[in-house]
């Protein structure tokens, strides 16, 4: 019989952005002994320590809402043939994985696939007016939803979105609210660069764009 006695750990860290891979070994828990693991810009990332009997704890520094989890994991979950997955306990992202080398880092791999893989497998690449300029600014916004900067003054942080060849609209079906980015020149591109946070105004448009809305031509084709 196979006894596996080292588990891998791959999670983001929240203050870098790093993701950060460690095998943690069966021997170094035993007891009531823990194993504490900081990213490389001094961040504490995670605390594993062995509880009563067969029982593990994780604390868990999240990167999605900045917060600390903990979460308990028996033996067999831990020293498996199988990838454990991490999950925010706030907005239920996948936030890490637990498990072998390998499919550890497929599950990494698979978690980081980029927008503009997933839009052209699904056959709309010549759908934008500037393809180039919508996959980054789909990248930059999935980046500041993942940190929970992308949100309605409302209080409701599961924003919809729809896709137009020039632009995204952000909808809020709470209270109506409505953001409208336009992705379709380097200037479009420069001003959703600059943003930390997106929050939509209940019961209001609003307009991330250089030029005065006015003036600008909207695209008519249908959404994605």
């Amino acid at each position: 019989m196979l006894i596996i006695t080292y588990t891998t750990t791959a999670v983001y860290c929240p203050t870098c952005g790093k993701v950060n891979f460690h095998a943690i070994s069966r021997f170094n828990l035993s007891g009531r002994q823990k194993v504490e693991i900081t990213c490389e810009c001094g961040t504490n990332l995670l605390v594993f320590q062995h509880q009563k009997g067969k029982i593990y704890s994780l604390k868990i520094a999240c990167h999605m809402c900045e917060e600390y989890h903990n979460y308990s994991y028996s033996a067999r979950e831990l020293w498996s043939e199988q990838v454990a997955t991490v999950f925010c306990q706030e907005t239920g992202v996948e936030i890490g994985f637990i498990g072998p080398r390998d499919k550890v880092l497929k599950s990494i791999n698979n978690m980081d696939k980029s927008v503009q893989e997933m839009v052209e497998e699904l056959g709309y690449g010549e759908y934008f007016n500037n393809a180039e300029i919508m996959y980054k600014v789909l990248e930059i916004l999935h980046k500041i939803a993942e940190k929970g900067k992308l949100f309605c003054s409302c209080g409701n942080y599961n924003l919809e979105v729809e896709v137009y060849p020039d632009r995204l609209e952000l909808l809020c079906r709470d209270c109506g609210a409505v953001g409208v980015v336009f992705a379709e020149t380097f200037k479009d591109l420069e001003t959703v660069q600059q943003l930390k946070e997106i929050i939509l105004t209940e019961n209001t448009y609003k307009y991330i764009d250089y030029m005065n809305k006015k003036k600008r031509k909207i695209s008519l084709k249908n959404k994605i």
